[in-house]
C-alpha cells in the first residue's frame, strides 16, 4: 500500500507547523515571486518528452502570468533545482497564482513553500507551529481563557514549575470540580492553574486490596510521573531552562499554556481499573472539562463491552472532546486500542530533535546510537575496553543476551561493556543489571521488533541503543573477535533532524477490526522524547534503585502524543467555542500533512518505507491549519447512535449509549460507511458480485461565507471513483451540502488502496485519506 500512497496521494500545503520565513526571491513587474518545492510522480512524465528537465520546464510554461506588458521570465531562470535521487521534482520560482496552478497538473504531486528553520528551545510546540510570533498566532496565550482539560492519569505533582499560575484570572464560575484532600495534597495544592484534583480507587482497591499508604500516596499525588508528564504536556505553563540533566535544554511548555488542568487519578502501582476511570470519567463530565486526555488503554472489545468507549459516548453527548492514546503495540497491524468514532485515537511520530551518541569499535568502525545519559561513570575517550556478547545469535535475542536480572555472570561481565537485547525487562532496567553485575557500559541493540527506531533513555551507567542492523554488525564483531573492544560517546542534543517526523515503530497500527469503515487511527503527534515536567520522588529512570531527582523528564509512547493532540483541541475549543467535539476532530483530521521535512511523504520508522493511513491516519497535526479548516465534517451524538445501529447491536445493548437521551435507531444510514467521518474507508464485501460502494458525507462551511470548492482525488489501481457533486457552492457560513462517492471496481486488489479526495477552494485544501478494502473468503 505504500507504494500507491507514493504514486497517487495528492498535494498538501505543510510545514506551516514550524517558524516559517518565506524566503522570497526578487518581483517582476510587481508579481511577488517565491520559492516553492515541487513533488513530481515521476512516472507520469507524458511520452512527449524524453528528459525530465524538459517536461518540467513545460510545466513551469504552462503555469506563467505574464505580466501585463507581456514580459514574463524565462523557464529557465525560474526552474532552480531538479531532483532526481533523495525525490522526483523541481525547486520553482513561482508566484502563488502560479503555484496554486502547478498544483492542478498532471504528474503534480504537491507544491510546497520553501522554508527556513529556525533551532530553537523544547521542541514540540515549535515543532508544531504553536511558538507566539505575533499577535494572530495559533498559540495566543489566551492566559484568561476558561478551557479546563481534564487528565485521567497517575495524579500530578503540584509544585512543578509548569503548574504556576502567574498571570491566570481566577478559577470559572462555571467549574464544578474539587481539590481532594488526602496524603501530600492539600487544598493549597490547587490553583488558578491546577482547578481541580481528585482520585479513583475503589475499583483497584477491590481488585488489589487497600492501598498501602506509607509506600503510595492515597490521593491525587503523583508518585509515578506519567499524569505530571502528560498534564504539563496538555497545558503547562511556559518554563525557562527547562532540562534532564543537561538534555533538551530550553523553554517547556505545554500545547495549551492558558489551559487549565483538573487531574483525576485513576493508576496506581498495580494498574488501572475501568469502574475508576469511568468514574473519573462521569465525575468530569458534571465537573465540567472542555477535554479530556487519557492515555492509557486495554484490549479491543466490542462498543457495547467497552467500558472507556460507552463513557466517551457520554461524554462526546455532553459535548467534551477525547482524545486516547492509541497504544504502543506497534508495528503489529490491528494492535489499536480505543478505536470508537467519537474517540480521537492518536498515534505517535518523532520530531526533529535527537540525542545521537555512537559506538566505536575495536575494529575502528564507527556506529551511531541514542542515549540520555550523563553520570559519574564516564569512559575515557580515547581508550577502548573489553566487549562482551552473552548471546549465541546475533540475529535474533536468546535469555542470554537479554540481560535479564541473575543472568549475567560477574566473572564474565566485570569491567567490560556489556551488548543487551531489547525485550522482556525495561530498556533501563538492562542497564541496572548490568551495573550490578560489575558491566561498565552497556550497548542496547534493537531486534527485529523495533527495527532501526531509537529511543533514548537516562540510563544508570554509560549506556548506548543502537539499531538493529548496528547491533548485528557489533553483536559479530564482538562473537568474532579475539579480544573485542569498544567505547561510548555522547554529544548532547541535536535539532534539525532529517527526515522527521516519523511514525513511530512502537505505535499501534490498524485496521481497526471492530469496524473496518472507520479508519483509525486518526493522526499522529509527537510521541518520542518528550521532555515534561515530572515527580519530585521518582529518578528519570523510574527504577527504584535511581536516587536521581529531577524537575523534568523525557519520555517516548502514545502517552505522550495523545496530550499533544488534547492541548491542541483546547486551544481550537478556545478559538471556537460553539465548536462540537467532532467539528475539532475534523479541522484536526482534514488539515493534517503527510510530508516530512525532507518533503518526502511520511516514513514508517519500522519499515524505512513511506507509512499508510494504517499507521498515521490522516496524517501529523498541523494546529495552525486547523484553527482555519475552511469545511467541518460534523457529526452528533445521534449521529453516533445511528452508526451503532449499523453495528448488529441488540436493542439491550444499545441501551448503553441511551444514557442521556431516549435514543432509537432511525436508520438513517445506509451502512457503517455513510458515518459522516472526515475519512473514507470504502469496503467491497466477500460477494464479488458487488462491484459498487457509495459513501455518503455532509461539509460544513465554517470558512467565508461565500465560496465555491472544487473536488481533486487519488486514482486507484483497478478502482473508478466519481465524486458527485464536482464542485460545492456555500453562500453563507455554516451552510451544511452534501456529495457522495461512488467507488467501482474494476479488478479487485488482493491489497487495501489508498488514497485521498481534497476540497479546494483556492485558500482551504479539506483532504480527507481514503482506504478501500476488499474482503476475501475465509
Amino acid at each position: 500500500m505504500g507504494t500507491i500512497l507514493v504514486k497517487w496521494l495528492l498535494c498538501l500545503y505543510l510545514l506551516s507547523y514550524f517558524t516559517i520565513n518565506l524566503a522570497l526571491s526578487s518581483t517582476n513587474n510587481g508579481v511577488s515571486k517565491k520559492t516553492y518545492i515541487v513533488h513530481m510522480d515521476i512516472t507520469a512524465i507524458p511520452t512527449t518528452f524524453t528528459h525530465h528537465f524538459d517536461w518540467y520546464s513545460s510545466l513551469i510554461r504552462s503555469v506563467a502570468v505574464v505580466s501585463p506588458d507581456g514580459i514574463n521570465e524565462q523557464d529557465e531562470n525560474r526552474l532552480m533545482y531538479t531532483y532526481q535521487s533523495a525525490f522526483h521534482g523541481m525547486a520553482a520560482r513561482l508566484s502563488p497564482e502560479e503555484a496554486e496552478r502547478l498544483e492542478d497538473e498532471n504528474g503534480v504531486v504537491s507544491v510546497l513553500p520553501e522554508v527556513k528553520y529556525e533551532l530553537h528551545t523544547t521542541r514540540s510546540p515549535l515543532f508544531l507551529g504553536l511558538e507566539p510570533q505575533d499577535s494572530t498566532s495559533v498559540s495566543d496565550k489566551l492566559s484568561n481563557h476558561d478551557v479546563v482539560v481534564g487528565v485521567l492519569d497517575t495524579g500530578i505533582w503540584p509544585e512543578s514549575p509548569s503548574f504556576n499560575d502567574t498571570g491566570f484570572t481566577s478559577v470559572p464560575a462555571n467549574w464544578k470540580g474539587k481539590c481532594e484532600v488526602g496524603r501530600g495534597f492539600g487544598k493549597q495544592h490547587c490553583n488558578r492553574k491546577i482547578v481541580g484534583a481528585r482520585a479513583f480507587y475503589h475499583g483497584y482497591e477491590a481488585a488489589t486490596g487497600s492501598i498501602n499508604e506509607e509506600k503510595e500516596y492515597k490521593s491525587p499525588r503523583d508518585q509515578d510521573g506519567h499524569g505530571t508528564h502528560t498534564a504539563a504536556t496538555v497545558a503547562g505553563s511556559p518554563v525557562r531552562g527547562a532540562n534532564l540533566l543537561g538534555y533538551a535544554y530550553g523553554t517547556a511548555r505545554g500545547m495549551a499554556p492558558g489551559a487549565r488542568i483538573a487531574a483525576y487519578k485513576v493508576c496506581w502501582t498495580g494498574g488501572c481499573f475501568s469502574s475508576d476511570i469511568l468514574s473519573a470519567v462521569d465525575t468530569a463530565v458534571a465537573d465540567g472539562v472542555n477535554v479530556m486526555s487519557i492515555s492509557l488503554g486495554g484490549g479491543v472489545a466490542s462498543y457495547h463491552r467497552d467500558s472507556l468507549s460507552i463513557a466517551a459516548f457520554g461524554a462526546m453527548e455532553k459535548g467534551v472532546f477525547i482524545s486516547c492514546s492509541a497504544g504502543n503495540g506497534g508495528p503489529d497491524p490491528v494492535s489499536l486500542t480505543n478505536v470508537s468514532p467519537w474517540i480521537t485515537t492518536v498515534g505517535a511520530s518523532t520530531m526533529d530533535r535527537d540525542f545521537p551518541g555512537s559506538v566505536k569499535l575495536g575494529s575502528g568502525v564507527m556506529l551511531k546510537g541514542v542515549s540520555l545519559y550523563k553520570g559519574r561513570r564516564n569512559l575515557k575517550p580515547k581508550m577502548l575496553y573489553p566487549l562482551v556478547y552473552t548471546g549465541s545469535n546475533s540475529s535474533s535475542p536468546d535469555p542470554g543476551s537479554l540481560c535479564l536480572e541473575g543472568t549475567l555472570d560477574p566473572h564474565v561481565v566485570a569491567g567490560k561493556i556489556v551488548i543487551c537485547d531489547r525485550g522482556i525487562s525495561p530498556r533501563v532496567q538492562k542497564g541496572q543489571v548490568v551495573k550490578e553485575a560489575g558491566g561498565i557500559g552497556m550497548i542496547l541493540s534493537n531486534t527485529a521488533a523495533n527495527g532501526e527506531e531509537l529511543v533514548a533513555d537516562c540510563h544508570l551507567l554509560p549506556a548506548v541503543a543502537v539499531g538493529e542492523k548496528e547491533g548485528k554488525a557489533i553483536k559479530q564483531y564482538a562473537m568474532r573477535d579475539r579480544n573485542p573492544t569498544a567505547n561510548l560517546a555522547f554529544y548532547g542534543t541535536k535539532v534539525g533532524i532529517k527526515p522527521s517526523p516519523v511514525v513511530a515503530a512502537f505505535s499501534s497500527r490498524g485496521p481497526n477490526f471492530i469496524s473496518l469503515e472507520i479508519l483509525k487511527p486518526d493522526m499522529v503527534a509527537p510521541g518520542v522524547n518528550i521532555l515534561a515536567a515530572w515527580t519530585g520522588v521518582m529518578g528519570p529512570s523510574s527504577l527504584a534503585t535511581d536516587r536521581r531527582r529531577v524537575a523534568f523528564n523525557i519520555l517516548s509512547g502514545t502517552s505522550m502524543s495523545c496530550p499533544h493532540v488534547s492541548g491542541v483541541a483546547a486551544l481550537l475549543k478556545a478559538r471556537h467555542p460553539d465548536w462540537s467535539p467532532a467539528a475539532i476532530k475534523s479541522a484536526l483530521m482534514t488539515t493534517a500533512y503527510i510530508h516530512d521535512n525532507n518533503y518526502q511523504l511520511l516514513r514508517d520508522s519500522s519499515t524505512g518505507g513511506p507509512s499508510s493511513p494504517y499507521d498515521h491516519g490522516a496524517g501529523h497535526i498541523n494546529p495552525s491549519r486547523a484553527v482555519d479548516p475552511g469545511l467541518i465534517y460534523d457529526i452528533g451524538a445521534q449521529d453516533y447512535f445511528e452508526f451503532l445501529c449499523t453495528q448488529g447491536l441488540t436493542r439491550t445493548q444499545l441501551v448503553v449509549f441511551a444514557k442521556f437521551a431516549n435514543r432509537t435507531c432511525q436508520h438513517s444510514l445506509s451502512g457503517p460507511s455513510d458515518l459522516n467521518y472526515p475519512a473514507l474507508s470504502a469496503v467491497f464485501p466477500e460477494d464479488k458480485r458487488v462491484s459498487s460502494v457509495t459513501i455518503h458525507r455532509t461539509v460544513t462551511n465554517v470558512g467565508p461565507p461565500t465560496s465555491k470548492y472544487h473536488v481533486v482525488f487519488s486514482e486507484f489501481k483497478g478502482v473508478d471513483v466519481k465524486v458527485v457533486p464536482s464542485t460545492l457552492d456555500f453562500t453563507k457560513k455554516y451552510q451544511k451540502l452534501s456529495y457522495k462517492v461512488t467507488f467501482t471496481t474494476k479488478i479487485r486488489q488482493t491489497a487495501p488502496q489508498a488514497g485521498a479526495l481534497i476540497w479546494k477552494d483556492g485558500v482551504h485544501r479539506v483532504r480527507s485519506p481514503i482506504v478501500i478494502t476488499w474482503l476475501s473468503p475465509l
